[in-house]
């Protein structure tokens, strides 16, 4: 009798234990947040949330400038949650932090902030790519990374500022396709392109021309400065390999990878 009831007893000890066992609090981590480029961009918080019991809420704090703070509730896709904070004005300094609920227990993340548009950009990455005096477009591409923001970012032709960016982003690899108020898109002056991208000169395949790129504090990144015509361009003025390699005369590859062949250099450029 006296084995049974030690038997019972340690049946109930152990069941006890193994309840304990059973941590309440969840587990908040890898926290990252978009970046607000602009005034106009919402920011998506995600995070990694787990417990070993289940998990009944997850939300999202913050706090818009000296407003007073909210919350929203996170969404679920396995363990990672995702939030997202309203846009908010350029400067504004924004706090979040992430709580997690269970039946038991809660779990606070640190506070984490960001700055609308304060952001660092290395415009040195964009490079001119194309220069097409026939079609008359001019083609830059990021060769970073990291997306650049383009608000800003001017281009001079024969030191005549004629494009500047718009609040838009470039993201690594992309090319930005930009065509002279002069050429005919579909049928008519720019019919159906974005007016945001039409630069206001033309531009020649017969005649020497230079082109910058500049960054928003007026310093040059890139600088086409064909000071001598040597033959005028079949085609285009094309970077082989994209974004990095020496000019050459090339078919046009307008917003796509130009072509491979580099073995018709341009020559004739500002030492």
């Amino acid at each position: 009798m006296k084995k049974i009831l030690f038997a019972v007893a340690t049946l109930l000890a152990l069941s006890a234990c193994v309840k304990d066992a059973m941590y309440p609090n969840p587990t908040v981590s890898n926290i990252s947040n978009t970046v607000a480029y602009y005034d106009t961009d919402d920011v998506t918080v995600t995070a990694t949330v787990s417990a070993f019991v289940d998990i009944t809420k997850v939300n999202l704090v913050y706090n818009i400038g000296s407003a007073a703070a909210k919350e929203v509730a996170m969404t679920a896709a396995g363990n990672t949650y995702t939030g997202t904070i309203p846009a908010a004005a350029m400067g504004t300094e924004v706090k979040y932090y992430i709580e997690a609920f269970t039946d038991g227990g809660s779990a606070k993340s640190a506070v984490g902030s960001y700055k609308v548009g304060e952001v660092p950009v290395d415009y040195t990455k964009l490079k001119l790519n194309e220069l097409n005096g026939n079609d008359k477009f001019i083609e830059i591409i990021n060769t970073g990374s990291d997306p650049v923001t383009l608000l800003g970012v001017k281009v001079f032709k024969d030191t005549k500022d004629v494009w500047t960016g718009p609040a838009r982003i470039l993201n690594p690899g992309e090319f930005l396709l930009l065509y002279s108020e002069d050429v005919v898109v579909e049928g008519g002056a720019q019919e159906g392109y974005d007016a945001e991208l039409v630069f206001a000169s033309g531009l020649s395949a017969k005649k020497a021309v230079r082109v910058q790129l500049q960054d928003p504090k007026g310093n040059d990144v890139d600088d086409f400065n064909l000071v001598t015509v040597a033959k005028t361009a079949p085609a285009s003025y094309s970077r082989v390999p994209d974004g990095t390699g020496a000019w050459c005369f090339t078919d046009a590859t307008p917003g796509s990878n130009n072509a491979t062949d580099s073995s018709d250099p341009v020559t004739g450029f500002a030492e």
